[in-house]
């Protein structure tokens, strides 16, 4: 292979990208990858000199990616054969044309997923794939569902789960993909067929958002390496915006939280973080496993005005806002705003948007700046009120008993719990977003029925601070 060739296609890849109308380059949101990228793709595979490796670039554009696994591929005595795929004339001829002296190389001009049913399985997938959401109504989104069994949101995970359908045995996908498709509830399932079906080796991230500053492309990016079969560590790699690479190992159950029912994925990066996860790591419960939930406050001002009420009677019942809910205190009743009603109408209309009487905890969805803790939260004790029914306004979680008791113990250890400074801290490092929604609530690692009831005994009689500092104590010590 021509010394030159990496350059050479570099020269090709900004040529291209300066060329292309932006119009053009945003239809599919597909942008071509910087050589050094590349090659930080290309060296992820491992290496394999017994057999001729088959490789697929799915939306090869000028062919950058595919001359860095040749690069490597020379480099490590690899013998290859390549694939490359383009549905764009344009693009696809400027690929023939960086690769007319390389032999081994078979390109197809067409839709990936028209022809990913009838291709082979292959032993390397490297993919940069194009960023546009699916508009799930659309003939495509319907040939996801039915290939894959999931609805797929954006175009970069169906590339992904089209591809990884095509991995052989041994087989190893490489792919650059955007951060938030970690903890993104539109991805949930693409997480959970990656995490349960395959092994995530390895993960890549970049400390800077301009990773592909000519392309004005300035979201935060990452490259992960999936694998048929792994060993149960993974491999995170940091590269600083100096260029210098921190590289640390793990194991998957400080990444993937087996409990988890939304699959996120948790990237220890900054210091303290490693000992975050694995301190989080301990609990294999979440609210959901245990028979519990949070929702959202189900009364919303604006649709149910017409049985807001100011005055207490005997057909209203209590209407709690976020400002009833304090850090470090049980739930008031106290009226903080004229603005606002504070009871609500009881009547047939009205039931479906009120919950009974129960030992519940009420969680804020935005925390004022005020707050210390990301979580605001205060257990709200059926023994503290009268009301058969109880409003909850929309800017409010609540938990509950769904199919466990929400005893008093526990209700006030659970509080205890998701108030100390660590969930603070793994809320704040991992949540991905600043308000607190119920999908947050219910995926956070929790102890056990037993381990929350046997707190709750011992502590309930402490005042309210107290108990969360102790919970700190009982359920995160230094050493276990």
């Amino acid at each position: 292979m021509n010394s030159h060739f990496l350059e050479e296609i570099e020269k090709s890849r900004v040529a291209t990208t300066n060329s292309i109308a932006i119009e053009k380059k945003k239809l599919s949101e597909q942008y071509f990858t910087p050589a050094k990228v590349s090659l930080v793709m290309a060296n992820m595979f491992t290496a394999r000199t017994d057999i001729e490796l088959s490789v697929l670039d799915p939306c090869c554009g000028v062919g950058n990616l595919s001359a860095a696994v040749l690069d490597r591929a020379e480099r490590e005595k690899e013998n290859i054969s390549l694939t490359l795929i383009e549905k764009d004339a344009y693009l696809i001829d400027i690929a023939k044309n960086n690769f007319r002296e390389i032999q081994n190389v078979y390109f197809c001009e067409g839709d990936f997923f028209e022809h990913a049913e009838t291709l082979k399985k292959f032993d390397r997938i490297i993919i940069n794939p194009p960023y546009s959401k699916i508009s799930s109504k659309s003939d495509f989104a319907k040939k996801c569902f039915r290939a894959l069994g999931y609805k797929e949101a954006n175009l970069y995970s169906a590339f992904i789960s089209y591809g990884l359908k095509l991995l052989s045995t041994e087989g190893e996908l490489v792919a650059i993909i955007p951060r938030s498709f970690c903890n993104g509830p539109s991805f949930r399932e693409f997480r959970k067929r990656i995490l349960e079906d395959f092994h995530v080796q390895e993960i890549y991230l970049f400390e800077s958002r301009a990773v592909f500053c000519d392309s004005n492309v300035l979201q935060e990016l990452l490259i992960l390496k999936i694998v048929r079969q792994g060993d149960g560590r993974v491999k995170i790699s940091h590269e600083k915006k100096s260029g210098e690479v921190n590289t640390r190992y793990t194991t998957n159950d400080k990444v993937f939280f087996s409990a988890d029912f939304q699959k996120f994925i948790h990237i220890p990066m900054a210091v303290g973080d490693d000992e975050l996860l694995e301190k989080m790591s301990r609990f294999n419960h979440t609210m959901l496993s245990i028979g519990l939930r949070a929702s959202t406050g189900k009364v919303v001002d604006f649709r149910c005005g017409n049985w807001l009420r100011t005055t207490k009677t005997k057909e209203t019942s209590h209407l709690l806002y976020q400002d009833n809910v304090k850090p470090n205190h049980y739930i008031t009743f106290d009226r903080t705003s004229n603005d606002k009603s504070g009871y609500i109408a009881v009547c047939d209309d009205s039931l479906p948007v009120l919950i009974p009487n129960r030992n519940y905890i009420l969680v804020r969805r935005i925390s004022f700046k005020e707050s210390q803790t990301r979580i605001v939260a205060g257990p709200l004790l059926s023994n503290s009120y009268t009301d058969s029914y109880i409003g909850i306004e929309n800017h409010l979680n609540y938990i509950w008993g769904e199919k466990t008791e929400l005893t008093q113990n526990i209700c006030i250890a659970l509080f205890a719990y998701i108030s100390t400074r660590t969930i603070d801290l793994y809320i704040r490092r991992f949540s991905g977003h600043t308000q607190i929604n119920a999908t947050d609530l219910n995926s956070i690692p929790i102890p056990g029925v037993e381990k929350l009831e046997t707190f709750g005994r011992l502590h309930s009689k402490f005042k309210i601070e107290e108990i969360v500092k102790k919970a700190e104590d009982a359920f995160f010590p230094d050493k276990l």
